[in-house]
């Protein structure tokens, strides 16, 4: 067992699922950005002894075989304790979380795991760090007794708790007494799997996702739970032509410069922090986290 193993399995503990190309990213940096022989044969000797969970991603009927992907298996979570500080109370972890099998999940938490790619290496070339991730896992528990009044376009009123599909700290050296700042962030991983807007209101909606934002955002219960109500709101998308129908729905909502969006493709580890990238709900101007 070697250091970088210890941080392979506290990695698939922490993103819930990662895939080869994440690992080599994070942990086995190439010049070339492929994946060394190195860290598959690490990957493989940790799935081999329990320390990981290696499946198969499903295939659909127009691909071929996808990569394996990983999870915490059950000496990786003995691990966790033993060898990481991790209190067997905190853990969140079952078998039965291994068993994910259907597309949109583990699709989604691939995606998501890629936006943290981008912005912890990303942060890095900078100077910055990503300070706290914590994924939709967690933030379910903890929004659930965050509930806000959401007002509909009818004028009616249902009660809703907002849940992100993660939050973000970045921290960052102040230009000029060099003391550390944060920014807060959440974030959002829009896979065009639900309509935009929709006339029916009890269904799910980004419309509907934005109303429910608007309405935690002016709350107290983020005040409370976050000490600041200045978060921004990061949304990564498909393509060009569903980022503007998120914008235009966003901006009807009231939506403006604390929402963000940018897509799959131009968000990466060179681009993530200090690039132009990012479209705000209001306005036409591209502009870089990092100013």
């Amino acid at each position: 067992m070697q250091p970088r193993d210890l941080a392979i399995v506290e990695l698939a503990y922490r993103l819930r699922v990662v895939s080869v190309s994440q690992v080599a990213a994070l942990l086995f940096p190439s010049k070339g950005g492929g994946v060394s022989t190195q860290c598959r044969q690490r990957l493989r000797l940790l799935a081999a002894s329990g320390y990981l969970e290696r499946i198969e991603q499903p295939m659909r009927l127009h691909e071929g075989r996808l990569p394996y992907v990983y999870l915490l298996g059950p000496a990786g979570c003995q691990l966790l304790t033993d060898e990481l500080g991790y209190e067997p109370e905190d853990i969140d972890w079952k078998p039965a979380y291994n068993r994910v099998k259907w597309f949109p999940l583990l699709d989604h938490q691939l995606a998501l795991n890629d936006v943290y790619v981008a912005f912890s290496l990303g942060a890095k070339r900078v100077g910055w760090e990503v300070k706290q991730w914590v994924d939709d896992r967690l933030l379910r528990r903890a929004h659930a007794t965050d509930r806000v009044t959401v007002t509909d376009p009818d004028g009616r009123t249902h009660e809703a708790a907002l849940v992100p599909d993660a939050y973000m700290i970045l921290g960052f050296p102040d230009p000029l007494t060099g003391e550390e700042r944060w920014l807060h962030f959440f974030v959002e991983v829009d896979r065009a799997t639900e309509l935009v807007a929709d006339t029916n209101i009890q269904r799910r909606s980004w419309q509907r996702h934005i109303r429910a934002y608007q309405a935690y955002l002016d709350s107290a219960a983020v005040l409370a739970r976050y000490k600041t109500q200045s978060i921004r709101v990061l949304t990564v998308t498909t393509g060009v032509r569903r980022l503007e129908s998120l914008r235009s729905v966003t901006q009807a909502e009231g939506g403006r410069s604390r929402y963000w969006f940018t897509t799959q493709s131009e968000l990466s580890p060179t681009t993530s922090v200090n690039a132009p990238i990012w479209l705000k709900a209001e306005g036409d101007e591209r502009v870089a986290l990092k100013r």
